[in-house]
């Protein structure tokens, strides 16, 4: 029971991840299996494969690139959602996998276009430190999941109630914010 546990929140942690970026949660597993931390299934071992390592760490590193030119990272966020899904649902293998993950990618989407305004107005310094968060984002849910895999199943609840009231806190502080701005600028008129 506690495998079935643990596959189920790794898999959510990188169908999250593949949310923010799609390549990294990819060579997340592809390393793992690489070095057979863990098994894939039969129909899956090209996942784990040197020539798959050699691809994914390629695309993952234009991606990151591709992100900090600011409309270049907007357009590809955008047209990369059902390369999110796909990657979500590989790396799930069940459905809710490719809808955390196309949700996820769909909200970040959606952030990173509110804020291109910001982006412009900061002549991009705002870009750079989006892009580095949604990086960094991508990451930490990434070496979650490895983490999990290799301390069990309650490293990984622990982990992801965490990362969620962490998510809602966020959430809760932006809604506050971006109320509060606007009647601040009518009173200013």
């Amino acid at each position: 029971m506690n495998e079935s546990i643990a596959a189920v929140i790794v898999g959510l942690l990188l169908s999250l991840s593949a949310g923010v970026r799609v390549t990294l949660p990819l060579l997340a597993v592809n390393l793992l299996a690489f070095y057979q931390v863990v098994t894939l299934p039969r129909d899956m071992d090209w996942l784990g494969s040197g020539p798959t390592l050699i691809i994914l760490v390629a695309a993952a590193v234009a991606e990151t690139a591709i992100h900090f030119i600011p409309a270049a990272g907007t357009a590809l966020k955008a047209a990369a959602t059902p390369l999110a899904f796909i990657a979500g649902t590989l790396l799930m293998a069940v459905f809710a996998g490719g809808g955390a993950a196309t949700l996820m990618h769909l909200g970040v989407t959606g952030l990173r276009a509110m804020t291109e305004p910001a982006n412009v107005a900061s002549l991009g310094l705002f870009g750079l430190v989006w892009n580095t968060g949604e990086l960094l984002v991508s990451i930490v849910l990434a070496l979650l999941s490895a983490l999990c895999v290799v301390a069990g199943w309650a490293v990984g609840m622990v982990s992801l109630l965490a990362l969620i009231t962490l998510a809602l806190i966020l959430l809760v502080k932006a809604f506050r914010w971006s109320r509060s701005r606007p009647a601040a600028s009518h009173g200013d008129a």
